[in-house]
């Protein structure tokens, strides 16, 4: 099932007195708080991005109305937010990651095999964790050769196990 927001990072700290925030960002590149104009917290507060800046691999955003280091602090350890249907549009064969939660994963025989429980990056490809009662975890490389198809629609992806990974 489809959200209409999606986590793009979480505030770790404050940085000066201005109210800026520190922000570690989940997303595949820090720069896509240039793109947005919008940021939300758990309880759906809108804060309008005014400044985007750079420290390492972190990300220094000025919010409005956060104007101080007091008001700053009350946002420590906030997940931040962003709408989906703001995002730019993502290539064709490209999806995200929570969009890929939960869909249910069928072998090309049509074998369940368990359902997406994670997505994590390793040796730089995306790996499915597929979980299923009962059986251990499967780890599958999100490849153009072993995932066939991914439906967002009917709530599935089909694949091609490799030999010997089952």
């Amino acid at each position: 099932m489809e959200q209409l927001y999606l986590e793009i990072g979480k505030i770790v700290n404050t940085r000066g007195l201005k109210g800026e925030v520190k922000v570690v960002p989940w997303a595949d590149y820090p720069e896509i708080f240039e793109e947005i104009n919008f940021v939300y917290d758990k309880s759906e507060n809108r804060y309008l991005i005014e400044n985007v800046k750079y420290q390492k691999e972190n990300v220094i955003l000025k919010l409005e109305g956060i104007d101080s280091v007091e008001c700053a602090q009350k946002l420590k350890n906030s997940i931040l937010y962003v709408r989906k249907d703001t995002l730019p549009d993502l290539d064709s064969d490209t999806f995200f990651v929570a969009d890929l939660i939960g869909l249910d994963v069928f072998d090309e025989n049509d074998a369940f095999l368990g359902k997406i429980s994670d997505v994590i990056t390793a040796g730089g490809a995306d790996v499915y964790i597929i979980k299923n009662e009962g059986a251990k975890d499967l780890l599958l490389p999100a490849l153009k050769e072993v995932v066939n198809e991914i439906n967002l629609d009917e709530g599935f992806v089909k694949v091609t196990v490799p030999d010997g990974l089952l």
